[in-house]
């Protein structure tokens, strides 16, 4: 599902204001006017950045907050632009687009989502799916429910001898796609080597579906179906419907159900793969390790500009970006969990915020 949103973050600190928020994290003295930021981001993390936007102007009471619809991939038109100061974005920003921006884009890790497999079949609460099963569903080699592949990962099921209906959107890459190409590319070398091959002709007919409420629709009404949504609209339907979304097997073979807990899981191994020394936060955790750990977790980042220019008023809205952004990585985590999502790792914040404290400004 690809709706997204922007933000506009308008922020007015009198002199004593930067520095009067308890927490974590360093803080900036420099005494700040008022100073207007923009940016864009997407709806898998809106209501999360709304209420960090909320409580971090309950904090500071002459902040203001108004949201407008644009789209994700407005962030980083924008930023290259320099017409916005901040992003929110699903998927990070490869190289070959960060050579289009001039100055050095900083991309950081605020919270974890995952992509989940949902599913329309009557009397079946939770299907298991192990990475060969979901590989041969969307390369369409497994094409009736009754297959002994499906049997094999749920034994003692009574499964149909009944079609599967499926929607995608292989090899053209919405958000969920890209995270759910990625986690089964890493798993089936068969579906790297289709969609590396693939132009507009994917093996499998993806099921068409008129209306607003796109792959949820589909399969909310298609009894026999198949697709996959993003963790937080998925909950949503679930509840309000037919559609269910099924455990995925992990690499330590056992099958885990998508929550805060097994999304925290998945990225316990992300500080181990940033390099340190570039501070390069575009870590997949996909098919992460760990028993506990759900096997289609993917973060979302923020991204800003590493270095204001010139301007005085450039190096302002680093320092409140530096803030805002430190803040969002300690106490903003609280609200990140009543909100359904798992805290960032520890040591993964702690590598974040030392990179803030020397690296923006």
């Amino acid at each position: 599902m690809n709706v997204r949103v922007t933000m506009i973050l308008l922020i007015a600190f009198a002199a004593d204001a930067v520095g009067a928020q308890t927490h974590n994290a360093a803080r900036s003295k420099t005494k700040i006017s008022e100073t207007r930021i923009e940016g864009a981001g997407s709806l898998a993390i809106n209501p999360l950045l709304s209420a960090w936007i909320e409580e971090y102007g309950h904090l500071h009471p002459k902040c203001e907050s108004p949201i407008r619809a644009l789209g994700s991939r407005a962030a980083f038109r924008m930023l290259k632009a320099r017409t916005a100061s901040f992003g929110a974005i699903d998927v990070p920003v490869a190289d070959n687009q960060l050579t289009l921006i001039n100055g050095r884009l900083l991309q950081v890790p605020v919270a974890i989502t995952a992509v989940v497999p949902v599913y329309n079949l009557a009397g079946v609460e939770e299907l298991h799916f192990s990475s060969s099963t979901l590989a041969g569903i969307f390369l369409g080699r497994i094409t009736k429910w009754n297959d002994p592949a499906i049997a094999i990962d749920n034994p003692g099921l009574n499964l149909q001898r009944m079609d599967i209906k499926v929607k995608h959107y292989f090899p053209n890459r919405s958000v969920e796609t890209h995270i759910m190409a990625d986690y089964l590319s890493k798993v089936s070398p068969d579906f790297k080597t289709t969609l590396t091959a693939s132009s507009d002709d994917w093996p499998l007919a993806s099921k068409p579906y008129k209306g607003a409420e796109g792959v949820a629709g589909f399969v909310s009404d298609t009894p026999g179906s198949i697709s996959y949504l993003g963790l937080v609209p998925a909950r949503l339907y679930k509840h309000s419907g037919s559609l269910k979304y099924g455990a995925v097997k992990n690499s330590e073979g056992d099958f885990v159900t998508a929550s805060p807990e097994s999304l925290a899981a998945a990225s316990n191994s992300a500080v181990s793969h940033v390099d340190k020394q570039t501070a390069d936060f575009r870590v997949s955790i996909t098919n992460a390790p760990g028993k506990a750990s759900y096997p289609i977790a993917s973060f979302i980042w923020l991204i800003l500009y590493e270095n204001a220019r010139d301007s005085l008023e450039d190096s302002k809205k680093n320092q409140i970006l530096r803030d805002f952004l430190s803040w969002v990585l300690t106490d903003g985590q609280t609200t990140a969990l009543k909100l359904g999502y798992p805290r960032l790792p520890s040591d993964l914040v702690k590598t974040e915020l030392q990179h803030l404290e020397v690296g923006i400004r």
